[in-house]
């Protein structure tokens, strides 16, 4: 999963431009037509870039909400998983951490050239400010520990992070936060699992102050 995203002196020169203290303080927006196998890289680098980007648009553009086709079935997943589903997964945490999806509409594939075999579909993501995000104590470790809490089909997270620290720690940190020690990761949301990795870092940053 893509924590976010490397920029080349052309986006920091970009960055500076659209600064008000050089007289231009609107956005920027994306458009693009993106092939489906690319669809959700093309994403995962893009969403982080709310300070830049107000929207990243494919087929049309609507004021405020970045739009990109997927197959259908696909976007039913970004938008529409629900917790304690098979469906929910690392990269629903990493949508909803920098944006608000919306499923927009569906594209008949009748409409693309060459025709695909699937349909495809429009979802509009609404790019969050920097300011905005949840607050962790560290991006990276975040979405390393998401990841690892989804690994293995169904894992309670007292197993899943055990790595990190004891299973009693996971147990004590899900606790505070009023949930079953037995919780696995697709009975999170996106707070619980904000509040899970800053418990997680008192127990870790506690543990290497002691040794």
């Amino acid at each position: 999963m893509c924590e976010g995203c490397g920029r080349g002196s052309h986006m920091s020169s970009f960055s500076s431009a659209k600064d008000p203290a050089h007289g231009d303080s609107s956005m920027a927006k994306v458009v693009a037509n993106l092939p489906f196998n690319i669809s959700t890289d093309v994403v995962k680098q893009l969403l982080p870039m709310g300070d830049i980007f107000s929207e990243v648009s494919v087929i049309c553009s609507v004021l405020c909400h970045p739009y990109n086709p997927f197959q259908e079935e696909a976007a039913l997943r970004f938008v529409d998983s629900s917790l304690k589903s098979s469906d929910h997964r690392p990269i629903n945490v990493f949508v909803n951490f920098y944006s608000d999806p919306e499923y927009k509409l569906k594209e008949p594939r009748s409409n693309f050239f060459p025709q695909p075999k699937v349909d495809a579909a429009v979802v509009a993501f609404k790019l969050k400010q920097p300011a905005d995000y949840p607050n962790v104590s560290s991006l990276k470790s975040f979405f390393s520990r998401v990841n690892s809490a989804f690994n293995g089909k169904r894992k309670m997270l007292r197993k899943s992070l055990n790595h990190i620290c004891p299973s009693t720690d996971i147990e004590a940190a899900l606790s505070a936060l009023n949930l079953p020690p037995t919780s696995r990761p697709e009975e999170l949301t996106l707070e619980n699992f904000v509040k899970l990795h800053n418990l997680i870092d008192r127990y870790v940053n506690k543990i290497t102050i002691v040794d």
